[in-house]
């Protein structure tokens, strides 16, 4: 298996419920709008709103860049690929692009519609995005395949040459979302029951940074997989309350043959909502003496939320 991935979709209740388990204090996101709104409109229109309230020596610098986009858009400049922030999965750039090459929008179609069995549905649309908010634009391309895919990419000026910093494949079932400030997030599900998302970010220099990713387990069946970076090994869950059982499987690297896994169990009444008290981390508790005999250790929601508030601080994610 070349990549583990998610296909189901998330409903939207659910998923409501799980980025306050773990992306940290969701109330405080709500009351300042959706932390992951989908960016739309044209690139005319996103580039006229940021120009407004911005310094006279931040435009010449948007100007130098908007001229090599522009070129990029009429098919008459390319951009770099290099490889690093791609996480693609079926529209796999690494098997038709070559790092370090350059390629117009169309060589870039032509490649992946030679490589893969999809072809491309509509024409790109692009949108001007500003990544790490410094006034400097970057450009946010959509290419949408046969049958449901959507290539994004985002494409900096770095120093008069443009650069892929991010490329990423969506479709109905892992939805991928990008802020006008170069946040990422993709969301996902391997089953009714089996919910995964991550959060990674590209920031003012064009660097791509993975934040971290989870998978969640609600209910559990026959067993459960421990996973170590490739390798894993089967938890037997006989005897466990399994209706009331949910585990969160927390990492903070973006290909899984390098992850190391940090669990989190939590406790569910039959709503599926989380009752985990502070007594249920106790050494008695049988989920978490289960883990220790397959030689694991669990964290508590506090030590999750440490170790995410750690990973931000450590790649300048600003939450």
């Amino acid at each position: 298996m070349k990549k583990r991935f998610a296909v189901a979709a998330v409903g939207s209740v659910l998923m409501t419920a799980i980025l306050a388990g773990c992306a940290g204090n969701a109330s405080e996101s709500n009351n300042e709008g959706s932390m992951f709104e989908q960016v739309s409109g044209t690139s005319e229109q996103s580039s006229e709103n940021q120009d407004n309230g911005k310094s006279e020596e931040q435009k010449p610098q948007e100007d130098t860049a908007s001229s090599g986009y522009d070129g990029f858009k009429a098919g008459t400049a390319k951009a770099k690929y290099t490889g690093a922030g791609d996480r693609t999965a079926y529209l796999e750039t690494s098997l038709c692009l070559e790092k370090g090459k350059s390629y117009t929008m169309d060589e870039i179609i032509s490649a992946l519609e030679g490589a893969t069995d999809y072809k491309k549905s509509s024409e790109p649309t692009y949108t001007m995005i500003d990544c790490g908010s410094d006034g400097v634009q970057e450009l946010l391309v959509q290419t949408s395949f046969d049958p449901e895919f959507t290539l994004y990419m985002i494409i900096k000026d770095i120093n008069g040459e443009l650069t892929i910093c991010f490329d990423q494949d969506g479709w109905s079932r892992n939805d991928v979302q990008v802020e006008t400030d170069g946040t990422v997030m993709s969301s996902g599900s391997g089953g009714a029951n089996v919910h995964v998302w991550d959060q990674a970010f590209v920031d003012a220099n064009g660097e791509y940074h993975f934040y971290y990713g989870c998978e969640e387990t609600l209910t559990l069946y026959d067993s459960y997989y421990l996973y170590n970076k490739a390798d894993y090994k089967e938890m037997s869950v006989d005897g466990l309350d399994v209706d009331h059982i949910g585990i969160r499987d927390y990492y903070f690297e973006p290909n899984y043959e390098d992850r190391t896994h940090y669990y989190e169990y939590f406790m569910l009444d039959d709503n599926y909502n989380d009752v985990t008290t502070d007594a249920d981390y106790d050494d008695s508790n049988p989920v978490k003496a289960r883990f220790k005999e397959y030689g694991v250790d669990t964290y508590s929601a506090a030590q999750i939320k440490d170790m995410l508030d750690s990973r931000a601080a450590e790649i300048g994610y600003k939450k």
